[in-house]
């Protein structure tokens, strides 16, 4: 990822699907149970994923490094990766 500033959020140049907002939502969204960042991975790399794009190792674990930083994931048992609850 050459400029990580501009690919944080969508703008004009940048679709939601290529944002790592975009793909930090959908993640949160898969993380119903632990998982590992393997797993989180190997989910987005199937066809039938769901997610427009196959995005790389590096922006997957991007993505994930944004939701422990705004909070909404842990580190769960055997390094995996949970949703944190809501109140």
């Amino acid at each position: 990822m050459h400029n990580l500033a501009l690919a944080v959020a969508p703008h004009e140049h940048l679709g939601f699907a290529d944002s790592l907002i975009g793909l930090a939502g959908w993640l949160r969204t898969r993380l119903d149970a632990p998982r590992t960042l393997d797993e989180l991975y190997a989910m987005l790399s199937q066809e039938e994923s769901g997610w427009p794009r196959r995005p790389s190792f590096e922006q997957v674990a991007l993505a994930v490094t944004l939701l422990f930083a705004i909070g909404v994931a842990r580190f769960a048992h055997e390094d995996r990766i949970e949703r944190v609850k809501s109140l």
